[in-house]
């Protein structure tokens, strides 16, 4: 090889090693610039929003009596049952906070009293598009039924009333376009129907479509903070929310369809005021159910209100009526029931540390009416009137 050979072939040589080593280089500098790009984007929840991060625990720990007279007389259903015993009403755990200031999220589960079984409760994003719009999409509680929508962290008894627990909208899927001002605020959705959390979208439990909306007014000195409870600490401001809600749903139409279509509606009117250390609450319910063959209409009243008697102490009391259809026949009968109770708050003006007693007096039997019965709020099936149900609670949030 002649010396110009020779040194060609050196320049190619030392000019390869520079090209690679060079493409080296930028193969890093590009997946190094990706690497801090994705690790921005990534830490939007994990750095920047971290202080806005928020998790939630619920614990509700309860020792239920129940006494009544179902007029068995087998040892299996013997005649006036009692029922005592020690539950966990309530034990949940959430994470929520901000993506951006404008929008966050939030998801929640709750663990089975009957077994421990954790599911997902919430599981939602809330879009603030401008001060007085808001948008909010996934599983959550529909604006429908005031009580339904009151926090079971927030209530003034033990657990909301038999005619709640017999029309409540439950969680559903689907979206809700948030509005309104200082005075005034409503809401339309667009949803898979009553209780419809966690189905697929072609599950047979779903509605087909539904569509709920709600209005609310502020009358007086409250402000909307106020009313995110039914408890009115002393000091607070004078003022009442007078609410409205209607809702409609059309179910076995679609694939997969059910024998017979059934559509239902639902309204409802309810009136919230709130003083200097006391509360009152009414509302009415309507719900009209037609599948074609059979059309009822059934109507549910509360009332209830709360006063302390002293810094830490509150005392309760509600009544509450399901008035069904009397076309349904057997079901027909109304249903009306009584509740009396205290509450202790262990942290002032909070409910993180709280205790609960009450005593609540069925009048009519459950197996006469369409009342929702639940070992849950301690309303037991009963063919005979007179049930009694005591329920000790103690509540912890942290």
């Amino acid at each position: 090889m002649s010396c110009k050979q020779t040194a060609l072939a050196f320049l190619l040589v030392v000019s390869g090693s520079a090209l690679a080593h060079g493409g080296t280089d930028l193969t890093l500098s590009r997946s190094y610039e990706l690497m801090n790009t994705s690790s921005a984007y990534a830490s939007l929840m994990n750095t920047s929003n971290l202080a806005d991060l928020k998790v939630d625990v619920q614990i509700q720990t309860r020792y239920q009596l129940n006494a009544r007279d179902d007029a068995g007389t087998t040892l299996a259903s013997p005649d006036d049952d009692i029922t005592t015993g020690f539950l966990i009403r309530r034990a949940k755990i959430g994470v929520k906070g901000k993506i951006t200031d404008n929008i966050k999220g939030a998801m929640k589960f709750a663990f089975d009293r009957n077994g421990g079984t954790g599911s997902l409760e919430t599981a939602y994003l809330k879009w603030s598009i401008n001060d007085n719009l808001m948008l909010q999409a996934g599983q959550f509680k529909m604006g429908l039924l005031r009580e339904e929508n009151v926090s079971s962290t927030r209530q003034l008894a033990t657990d909301r009333s038999a005619v709640n627990e017999t029309f409540n909208q439950d969680f559903s899927q689907g979206i809700e376009l948030h509005f309104g001002g200082e005075q005034w605020r409503g809401l339309v959705g667009f949803t898979d129907g009553f209780k419809s959390r966690n189905t697929a979208f072609n599950s047979t439990t779903e509605a087909d479509y539904a569509l709920n909306g709600r209005f609310e007014l502020l009358i007086g000195d409250a402000d909307w903070g106020q009313f995110k409870q039914f408890t009115s600490w002393r000091g607070s401001n004078t003022g009442g929310m007078l609410g409205a809600a209607i809702y409609y749903q059309s179910a076995g139409d679609t694939n997969p369809s059910t024998a017979l279509s059934t559509n239902m509606t639902t309204g409802t009117v309810d009136f919230s005021y709130v003083g200097d250390g006391w509360n009152l609450y009414a509302a009415g319910v309507w719900r009209n159910t037609d599948n074609g063959t059979a059309d009822f209409d059934d109507y549910g009243l509360i009332a209830q209100g709360g006063y302390f008697v002293s810094e830490s102490n509150e005392i309760f009391a509600r009544w509450d009526a399901v008035l069904p259809d009397d076309t349904r026949g057997a079901t027909g009968n109304d249903f009306h029931s009584i509740t009396v109770g205290w509450n202790h708050y262990i942290i002032p003006e909070s409910h993180a540390a709280k205790f609960t007693f009450d005593l609540a007096y069925y009048l009519d039997p459950t197996t006469a009416s369409i009342v929702k019965t639940s070992d849950g709020h301690n309303l037991l099936a009963d063919s005979e009137d007179g049930q009694f149900a005591l329920t000790a609670q103690m509540q912890i949030l942290f």
